[in-house]
This record gives structure tokens, sequence and C-alpha cells, in this order.
């Protein structure tokens, strides 16, 4: 007889089932999960290593560019590697520009986009006077919500 619940029980109990799992067993099931992550990880960097080590100079010499998409074949199997272009700007030195190009009476929207932010620390200690008229653009979308348990003191 088994004393407590697998995680490969969970899927095909019930959410009623699920539900009256005792918290010690959740713990440990959240400690098994913990576990199967970080082995499923060690897995995931030993593969890449594999990939890395076999093809890495291949690419190396097909690549025309810093990044993009490139294929090889090996042995009837298509093999791609991708360097994704992953670029940031200096926020001040960029606003800086910006300035300088609409003090020249050039439409800066037609060189950038812009998202503004307003940090949550922020928005609550504004005053009601200074919330007001941003209200109507305000809405907040959560993610699904996180669980975690630990043993208490």
């Amino acid at each position: 007889m088994k004393n407590r619940v697998e995680l490969s029980d969970l899927i095909a109990m019930s959410d009623r089932q699920r539900a009256s799992i005792p918290a010690d067993q959740l713990w440990e099931l959240q400690k098994d999960l913990a576990d199967k992550k970080a082995e499923l990880e060690s897995y995931s960097d030993a593969f890449y290593r594999c990939l890395s080590s076999r093809y890495a100079d291949t690419f190396e010499g097909e690549r025309e560019k810093d990044t993009g998409i490139i294929h090889i074949v090996d042995g009837g199997f298509k093999v791609s590697q991708e360097i994704k272009k992953n670029v940031k700007y200096d926020q001040k030195k960029l606003k800086a520009v910006l300035d300088r190009l609409a003090k020249e009476g050039r439409d800066i929207s037609e060189y950038v986009e812009v998202t503004y932010k307003i940090p949550e620390r922020k928005w609550t200690v504004w005053p009601s006077s200074t919330r007001e008229p941003f209200e109507a653009s305000r809405s907040i979308h959560s993610p699904r919500p996180s669980y975690s348990i630990e043993v208490s003191a």
C-alpha cells in the first residue's frame, strides 16, 4: 500500500482528490517537482552541450551574419542553429537623441515606438488628484496565482 501521493498520480486524479491531499504531502510533492525540474534542466544543459560540441564549428563556418537562423544537413537530418538578435538601447542616450531630433522639428514617431510605464510603487503613493486622470487608461492583468508550501515554524 502506498503511503503518499506521487507526482505521476496527480495527472489521473480528479480536482476533488487533489483538494484532499494533506499539506505535508503537498510539501513533499513540491520538493519532488523542484528536484525533477532541476534534473530536467541538467539533461537540457547536457543535450545543448552535445549539439554545441558536434555542430558549433560547422555552423560558425556557414554563418554569414552574427544573428539569424541557418541550417545544415547531417545524415538525413536538418539541424538548425538560431542566434537571436537582442537589441537594447541606453535609455538616457536614446532620450537625448530623440530630444535633439524633436528640437530640429522632426517627428520622432517616425523613428521610435514609445511605451509608457508607471511603476506600481510610484502609483500607490500618488495623491488621488494625480492618479485620477490616469485611472481610465489603467488596467490590471494578473497571471494565474502561484503557490508554494513550506513547513511553518
